[in-house]
């Protein structure tokens, strides 16, 4: 089947950047063939090479959003266009739809939205619609977890992560409350404690090790972690454990 043609034009480059690095659009057999700031760039890129699927803003300096979408719908009918927009005024939205947009999305934008929309335009293989159950940010926080379980050593932050799948910090935070039901921050502080427990139960590391096992620095900051998510020390849980233990040895040895 032959690669549809995705151009994205925006004047901020964070958008760019963000939309033509998403894995999704190789599922989907698109490919970007490159980004533009303006509508004048984009007309440029339309000029030079085949475009099928067009994804622009607004509101950009020079020629905006509505105005290279009247002239595609002039010069190139055939070119499905997406508005995407920070502005949710039914002027613009009856201006895009006279032109024959296909969506118009609001920002921040919503992925599963914006890729709701692409699918209606890009006809899929039944295969490749198979293999495909999960919903983007379902997709984003599974690699995500996958990263942090992997570093959990490190003291890793919510913009390590939002880096390492493509997005914004806030963006990220609001994708992962959504699927986990809960903040990062909150997720990560309760794997590194689950993490801690296994390690003060089955091994002789002393407790600041224990911290740096799980990405602190700090023992006395570890050590408050540990006490406002379960009420006891880390020497008092381990203590705890040992005294649980001792009758069963002691049951072993009669």
């Amino acid at each position: 089947m032959k690669k549809r043609k995705l151009l994205i034009v925006d004047d901020e480059w964070l958008i760019t950047d963000s939309l033509s690095s998403l894995e999704e659009w190789a599922d989907r057999n698109i490919e970007v063939i490159g980004t533009a700031s303006n509508g004048r760039e984009a007309l440029a890129w339309l000029d030079k090479t085949e475009v099928n699927l067009v994804i622009t803003d607004i509101r950009m300096p020079d020629m905006d959003g509505l105005e290279l979408l009247r002239q595609i719908h002039q010069r190139s009918p055939q070119i499905d266009v997406i508005i995407i927009s920070g502005y949710e005024e039914f002027a613009y939205a009856k201006t895009a739809l006279s032109y024959q947009a296909k969506g118009y999305i609001l920002k921040p934008i919503d992925t599963d939205e914006l890729f709701a929309t692409v699918d209606q335009l890009v006809p899929q293989s039944q295969e490749p619609a198979e293999e495909m159950p999960k919903t983007y940010h379902e997709t984003i926080v599974e690699r995500a977890i996958s990263y942090i379980s992997t570093n959990l050593g490190r003291p890793i932050s919510l913009k390590d992560v939002a880096d390492q799948v493509h997005l914004t910090s806030h963006y990220f935070g609001q994708i992962f409350k959504s699927v986990i039901g809960d903040t990062f921050v909150n997720h990560l502080t309760r794997l590194r404690m689950e993490r801690a427990c296994e390690l003060l139960k089955n091994t002789e590391l002393k407790q600041y090790e224990v911290g740096y096992q799980i990405g602190y620095t700090d023992p006395k900051y570890f050590a408050k972690v540990f006490f406002q998510s379960y009420g006891v020390t880390p020497k008092e849980y381990r203590q705890r454990l040992c005294s649980c233990a001792q009758p069963n040895e002691q049951k072993k040895r009669r």
